[in-house]
C-alpha cells in the first residue's frame, strides 16, 4: 500500500472538529493515525501539542517507530505517544502535589492489589465469609473504570458488591498510606483531578491542541471521561476504532462509546475505512456475513479485499476434541511440508482449556509452538521478590512489598512478630517501615527476630544510599540482593530449576543496566525503572525460531497470520455457555452479540487460509455428549465455504509416522 486511498486521505486531511474513523479489520488504521499526525506537524502544529493514545505498549511503540520516517526523530520524540495508563503515569508524576502524595508513588499490579484486599478482608473480619477475593477486587476495579467512588458504590444485596463496598474505602486508604496507586488509578485519578480542579483542567486542555485515540471501541467509561476532560473547546478529537471488534465488555469496555460518539462530541464527522489490505476475499465474505447478522446497533460496514480471491474457507467437522487436535497438527505438518512458514500459523480458541489437546498433539508430532499471552516474566515469584526489594528501598512506605520480603529469605521474623509490629505501628501512629527500623522498642520480640530485622533494615538503608548516588544502579541492586541473602538462598540450591530462577533475577539486573545506559532523558533512577517494568505488559522474551502460535481469541486481537485454525466452534463454547444459559443471572442478549464479534475478530486474523473446525461430540468419563454447531455458522455464504467430514481413524502418512516416532523417542530420552 503506497498511496492513501480516498477514505484514508479524507481522514488524514480532516481539519478541526471531532472525527470518528470507523476502521474495519486490516484497513490500515495505524497508517491513517500516523499520517494524520504527520499532516498536523506539516500544518505547523508543535509536536508536543499532539497527544495520541493507544491501548498497548506494542501499539504505542509501533506508532512511534512509524513516525520517525514521517516527521524525523526530533519531532517524533516530542510527540505524546502513549497508552492510557502510561499517560496517567506522566500526568500523576507531574501533578504529585495535586494528588496529595508526599513522595513519588509506586504502581501496584494486580497481584499487589490482591494482597492489599486480602489484608483488609483479614483485618476487618470478613474472612469467615469465604469470599472469592479476586471477585471482590474485580468489583472495585470495575467501579473505578466506571468512575464510581467509594461513597457512590452500588447499594444492592449482591454478595460480592456488599463485601466490595466494605473493602473499597479501606483499600483506597491503604494505597494512599503506602503512596501507591493501582493500574485503574492511572486513569481514574487523573479524571478525578481534572474534574474537580478547573485550573488544572484548563492547564492540560491548553497543552494539547489535537488528540487521537486508537481502538476507541475498547474504551471504558473512565477513559471516555479522560478524553472529554482533555478535549479543548474546538473539540479536536480524532478517534479510530471498529464497533464490530468490541470484545472486552467483560472487563468494562463500553461499545456505546464509539456507537454514540457523535452524541459525546457534537457535529462529528464520520469516515469509514472498508478496504481491507490483509485478507483474501473468501475470508472477508465469511466475516461480513457473520457480523451482518448482529441483532444490536452497529455502524454498517462491508469489508472489501484489496488482495482479491483466494482459497475457500474450510469448515471441518471432526469426531471429538482429540480428533480435532490430530487434524490440526496434521494440517500444520502438511502445510509446512508444502513450504508454508510455521511461524505464520495460529490456532485460536475461546477458552484456554481448549489449548491442552492441541499442545499435547503438537508435542507428540514434534511441532514447535508458543502459548501467546501466557505467564509474564515479571509475574514469576523470584522476579516479584527481587522487584519487591527494590520497591521497599525506593519507597519505605510500600508496606505490601515490605511484608513480602521481611522474612524471605528466612531471618526469624515470623507471623507473631509481624503481628506485634503491626499492633505497635497502629498504637503509636507509625508506619510498618518505622516498626522495622525501631524493632528494639517493640516489646516481646524474640532476639533472633530483632537481629534479623536489624540486618534487613541496615541492608535496605545501605541500598537507599547507594541508589541515591545515582551511579551503577545495577551494581547497587546486586549488592542489595547479596546483603539480604537472596543471592545466596537461590545459588546454594543445586536444583537446576532453582538455578534458573537466579538467571531470571540476573535478567532484572541486566534490564536495569540497559535502562541506566540508555542515553538522554532524565537522570536514571530505580524508581523510574520500576515504573517502566510495571507498565510493560509484554516483557516475556520471545522464544527463538518459528513456532505455531496458540492463543485465545481475546489475546489474538491485533495479530494476523497467513493460516488460522479457529477451533471448538460449538454452542456452549462460542458463544460461551455463560452468555446463553438462562440460569446465569448475568447473561444478556448483548453478551451473545459480543461473542459474535469475537468470532468476527478470529476470522479476520487470517490473511490467506482459514479453517473453522468443530468436534461433533464430547467424551467425558466415558459419557458421550453430542455437540451443536455454533449459531455463527448460520448465513455464511456457501460459495465461499468448503465442507469436510473427517473420520477418527484416517490413515497416517509414512513421513508423518516417522516424525511422530522421532518426537516420542526424543521425549523418552528427555530431550
Amino acid at each position: 500500500m503506497v498511496a492513501l486511498n480516498p477514505a484514508q486521505s479524507a481522514a488524514v486531511e480532516h481539519g478541526d472538529g471531532p472525527l470518528l474513523v470507523l476502521a474495519g479489520a486490516g484497513s490500515g488504521k495505524t497508517r491513517v493515525i500516523t499520517h494524520r499526525i504527520a499532516r498536523l506537524c506539516e500544518r505547523g502544529i508543535p509536536p508536543e501539542q499532539i497527544l495520541a493514545v493507544s491501548f498497548t505498549n506494542k501499539a504505542a511503540a509501533e506508532m512511534s517507530e512509524r513516525m520517525i520516517p514521517l516527521v524525523g526523530r526530533n519531532r517524533a520524540d516530542r510527540l505524546w505517544l502513549s497508552t492510557f495508563h502510561s499517560f496517567g503515569v506522566r500526568f500523576l508524576s507531574e501533578e504529585t502535589k495535586a494528588l496529595g502524595y508526599p513522595t513519588r508513588f509506586v504502581i501496584f499490579d494486580q497481584g499487589d492489589a490482591m494482597g492489599v484486599v486480602r489484608e483488609i478482608v483479614k483485618r476487618e473480619g470478613l474472612a469467615e465469609r469465604q469470599m472469592d477475593l479476586y471477585s471482590v477486587h474485580s468489583r472495585i476495579s470495575l467501579w473505578k473504570n466506571q468512575g464510581i467512588t467509594p461513597e457512590n458504590a452500588p447499594q444492592n444485596d449482591f454478595e460480592y458488591d456488599v463485601v466490595a463496598r466494605e473493602v473499597y474505602p479501606h483499600y483506597e486508604a491503604a494505597l494512599r498510606n503506602m503512596c501507591a496507586v493501582d493500574f485503574d488509578d492511572l486513569v481514574y485519578l487523573p479524571v478525578k483531578l481534572l474534574q474537580s480542579k478547573p485550573a488544572l483542567r484548563e492547564k492540560w486542555r491548553n497543552r494539547f491542541r489535537y488528540m487521537l485515540v486508537d481502538e476507541f471501541q475498547d474504551t471504558n467509561r473512565i477513559q471516555l471521561d479522560l478524553v472529554q476532560a482533555l478535549a479543548n473547546d474546538r473539540g479536536n478529537v480524532c478517534v479510530v476504532g471498529d464497533d464490530d471488534q468490541s470484545i472486552y465488555g467483560w472487563r468494562g469496555a463500553e461499545v456505546g462509546n464509539i456507537l454514540d460518539f457523535d452524541q459525546h462530541f457534537g457535529g462529528a464527522t464520520i469516515i469509514k475505512l472498508e478496504d481491507n489490505y490483509r485478507s483474501r476475499s473468501p475470508i472477508l465474505e465469511v466475516a461480513n456475513a457473520a457480523i451482518a447478522r448482529s441483532k444490536r446497533k452497529r455502524h454498517d460496514k462491508v469489508l472489501r479485499s484489496f488482495k482479491g480471491p483466494g482459497p475457500k474457507v474450510r469448515l471441518v467437522n471432526l469426531t471429538d476434541q482429540e480428533h480435532e487436535a490430530k487434524f490440526v497438527a496434521h494440517e500444520i505438518r502438511v502445510l509446512r511440508k508444502e513450504g508454508h512458514d510455521i511461524g505464520e500459523m495460529a490456532v485460536l480458541y475461546r477458552s484456554n482449556l481448549q489449548a491442552r489437546p492441541i499442545e499435547e498433539e503438537l508435542r507428540v508430532q514434534g511441532l514447535p509452538y508458543r502459548l501467546y499471552g501466557g505467564t509474564q516474566f515479571f509475574d514469576r515469584k523470584e522476579v516479584k521478590d527481587a522487584v519487591a526489594y527494590l520497591r521497599v528501598v525506593v519507597n519505605p512506605y510500600d508496606e505490601l512489598s515490605l511484608r513480602r520480603v521481611i522474612n524471605y529469605p528466612t531471618r526469624g521474623i515470623g507471623d507473631t512478630t509481624i503481628q506485634r509490629m503491626t499492633q505497635w505501628s497502629l498504637a503509636y501512629g507509625k508506619s510498618f517501615a518505622d516498626a522495622l527500623r525501631m524493632i528494639d522498642q517493640i516489646p516481646d520480640v524474640p532476639d533472633q527476630a530483632k537481629r534479623g530485622a536489624r540486618m534487613l533494615s541496615a541492608g535496605l538503608a545501605r541500598a537507599r544510599d547507594n541508589f541515591s548516588a545515582g551511579t551503577n544502579l545495577a551494581g547497587a541492586a546486586r549488592q542489595l540482593f547479596t546483603d539480604v541473602g537472596l543471592e545466596r538462598l537461590i545459588k546454594e540450591d543445586k536444583n537446576p530449576s532453582v538455578q534458573k530462577r537466579w538467571g531470571n533475577v540476573e535478567y532484572v539486573l541486566r534490564s536495569l543496566e540497559k535502562y541506566e545506559a540508555k542515553p538522554g532523558g532524565e537522570r536514571p533512577s530505580v524508581g523510574q525503572f520500576l515504573t517502566r517494568i510495571t507498565m510493560k505488559m509484554d516483557q516475556e522474551a520471545e522464544e527463538t525460531g518459528a513456532r505455531v502460535t496458540l492463543s485465545s481469541l481475546h489475546a489474538s486481537k491485533g495479530l494476523e497470520f497467513d493460516v488460522v485454525f479457529l477451533i471448538g466452534l460449538n454452542e456452549g463454547q462460542l458463544p460461551h455457555s455463560r452468555t446463553t444459559d438462562p440460569k446465569v443471572t448475568e447473561a444478556a442478549p448483548t453478551d451473545v452479540e459480543e461473542e459474535r464479534r469475537l468470532f468476527y475478530v478470529g476470522v479476520t486474523r487470517a490473511r490467506e487460509q482459514l479453517y473453522l473446525t468443530r468436534p461433533k461430540r464430547k467424551v467425558l468419563r466415558g459419557k458421550v455428549t453430542p455437540l451443536v454447531p455454533t449459531r455463527f455458522f448460520e448465513g455464511l455464504p456457501e460459495e465461499h465455504l468448503e465442507h469436510f467430514e473427517r473420520e477418527l481413524d484416517a490413515p497416517v502418512e509414512a513421513d508423518e509416522a516417522v516424525a511422530i516416532g522421532q518426537a516420542l523417542l526424543a521425549q523418552l530420552r528427555g530431550k
